[in-house]
């Protein structure tokens, strides 16, 4: 009873969320007026998660350079701010404090204040699989012009997407068919002037790391959701061969909610891999996630956050990849490779249920064991196929080309 009672009120949330959010967008589109603000300020939206954002860092250096001789603001949310931060290249970061899909009214109120303290030329949207709460955002922000890529329906429905587009002054097509979010990213950042831009990996900064003596590597046990995680016993199985070859230090990164495959996994560990552990789940800040990775040896990873940054500090990489979004943001498809670049390494399995991107109807029309898999918050059917070898062979690649052992 109780699950339907949760299911209920979460409903009743959403049907909420939806008329506050329409309310919202009809107030502020309102007050568009097409002004002459003397401002030559730009603000820039990017309201996504870490990997994301991580990834957009190259192409938010060319805008920023496009841009260079005016004043620059970036709007992301608080978990991915400090990813601008280490940029360090933006006068100002508006951070929003809650998720997207999840609007909380009351914050939204003070974001928008904040943003309003201000008049700008020109407003950048550059995501292509926004929420309701950019086009708010971006209605009630006091500017000259608006230039956003086109949305792609999915987190925005099409009834929504075909009533809020009149308050862009540019819609900029994003590229049909299975392509890579650089492919959005490349397509936003030619739209809006630079000609003759071409796509580069990631990049951030790193400093020194103070939590580690000696030679590691970063293990992420976990990830952002359970079906993505590979089973722990074979990620034990790669971590007591890479001690075996190695001696190396192993670093578990995560957060809270993932100790208990982190636990799992140090369960089946041999005796003296396990005294070469170092548990850091829960107990990171992003900043220090991306000193302990740039300062790493290489990543062994699912399909999180932590395989972007390693990419885009030049860490060598090894990521066990499903298929709901295979090609969008792995493996990667880089217009300009650099001899210095460490593309991630994929380990998966293809099968006809690939680019199933996550949706339970999809699921159930191509593949009924996965659908139950997903309803247990267990491994995708095709994350559970990929073996111990897959992974053990791009592991050895790394070590012999990085000459670790």
């Amino acid at each position: 009873m109780g699950n339907i009672f949760s299911r209920a009120k979460n409903y009743l949330k959403r049907k909420s969320n939806q008329t506050n959010e329409q309310r919202y967008f009809q107030k502020y589109a309102s007050e568009i007026k097409r002004r002459n603000y003397n401002s030559n300020d730009v603000i820039m939206f990017r309201l996504d998660h870490i990997g994301d954002c991580t990834m957009f860092t190259s192409a938010a250096r060319a805008i920023r350079e496009y841009y260079k001789d005016r004043k620059m603001t970036v709007v992301c949310l608080s978990i991915s701010a400090p990813i601008f931060e280490r940029m360090g290249i933006f006068d100002k970061i508006i951070p929003v404090g809650f998720r997207p899909a999840d609007i909380q009214f009351d914050e939204l109120d003070k974001v928008i204040k904040e943003i309003r303290t201000k008049e700008y030329d020109i407003l950048l949207q550059p995501q292509v699989s926004k929420f309701p709460l950019a086009d708010i955002l971006c209605a009630a922000t006091k500017c000259n012009k608006r230039i956003s890529m086109e949305t792609k329906p999915g987190n925005s429905k099409e009834e929504w997407i075909n009533k809020v587009n009149f308050i862009y002054d540019e819609l900029i097509p994003y590229p049909r068919g299975v392509v890579s979010e650089f492919d959005y990213y490349g397509a936003f950042v030619r739209g809006i002037g630079v000609n003759g831009y071409r796509t580069t990996c990631p990049c951030l900064e790193y400093k020194q790391q103070n939590r580690i003596e000696g030679d590691y590597y970063v293990v992420y046990p976990g990830g952002s959701i359970r079906q993505k995680f590979w089973p722990p016993e074979r990620m034990a199985s790669i971590v007591n061969h890479i001690y075996e070859k190695t001696g190396l230090l192993a670093v578990f990164l995560g957060v809270e909610s993932e100790k208990w495959t982190v636990e799992r996994l140090k369960e089946r560990l041999t005796p003296v891999a396990a005294f070469s552990v170092v548990d850091l789940v829960g107990y990171t800040s992003v900043f220090d996630v991306i000193d302990i990775i740039g300062n790493a040896k290489f990543i062994l990873t699912n399909d999180t956050s932590g395989v972007h940054i390693a990419c885009a500090t030049q860490t060598p990489s090894v990521v066990i990849l499903g298929g709901p979004q295979y090609k969008r943001f792995l493996p990667y498809h880089i217009e300009n490779i650099k001899p210095e670049d460490k593309l991630p390494l994929v380990a998966n399995v293809e099968m006809d249920c690939y680019y199933c991107d996550w949706d339970w109807n999809n699921i159930e029309k191509l593949n009924t064991e996965c659908l139950n898999n997903m309803k247990r918050e267990e491994p995708c059917v095709c994350i559970e196929k990929i073996t111990v070898d897959q992974v053990k062979k791009l592991v050895d690649k790394i070590l012999k080309e990085e000459e670790i052992c």
